[in-house]
């Protein structure tokens, strides 16, 4: 190749040797475009926090023949913990005053404060904390048998441990006598009234 022609091919390599560098843009129309390049693809919606719900459970208070009575207490909240607090809170607080005139009474002391400690599905720890005076006796064992019923009438809790101030205790079956173990509705039956004791 002459010095002439390889001068020639070098230009036309530089200036583009007739393919088009520039000019306007032009439209590709929509049915010649591939599946899919012109959707888009929605945003992720945020993850919504769960929302209160709302549960007829009951606490049982003790009868005039010292049986004990499931009563209806509507609590609400976005777990089994919250739930279970405010159910608490109302054992805690005992009969209302329509209650009362039903001859309706609690075992539990005055001042008697309990709380969730933990949850470990099914089975949740409850302290019991405030109360100068502890039952004693039969009146021991209602009491207990009110926050084992209570408690488990909260779906998602199946057995209770109870700690006293903090302290793991041994609590009394209806017979009087003391375990360790965790405590479950079953144990506790014996002592509800007739009509709200589950067909065996």
């Amino acid at each position: 190749m002459s010095r002439r022609a390889a001068a020639l091919a070098l230009l036309c390599l530089l200036a583009g040797c007739g393919v088009p560098t520039g000019g306007p843009a032009e439209t590709i129309p929509a049915s010649e475009v591939p599946h899919g390049l012109t959707s888009t693809s929605p945003a992720p919606r945020p993850t919504a926090a769960p929302e209160p719900q709302a549960e007829t459970t009951r606490i049982h208070l003790v009868a005039g023949d010292d049986s004990l009575v499931p009563r209806p207490r509507e609590v609400s909240g976005s777990s089994v913990r919250d739930r279970l607090d405010a159910l608490l809170t109302d054992l805690a607080a005992g009969p209302t005053a329509a209650e009362r005139d039903l001859q309706l009474s609690t075992a539990l002391p005055p001042d008697v404060e309990l709380s969730v400690t933990d949850v470990s599905d099914p089975t949740v720890t409850i302290d019991i904390s405030g109360a100068a005076d502890a039952p004693a006796g039969l009146a021991s064992r209602r009491a207990v048998a009110q926050i084992v019923l209570s408690a488990t009438s909260v779906p998602g809790v199946d057995a209770v441990v109870l700690t006293l101030d903090g302290e793991r205790v041994e609590a009394p079956l209806p017979s009087g006598e003391l375990t360790p173990a965790p405590l479950t509705a079953d144990s506790y039956t014996v002592l509800l009234a007739p009509a709200s004791a589950p067909p065996s």
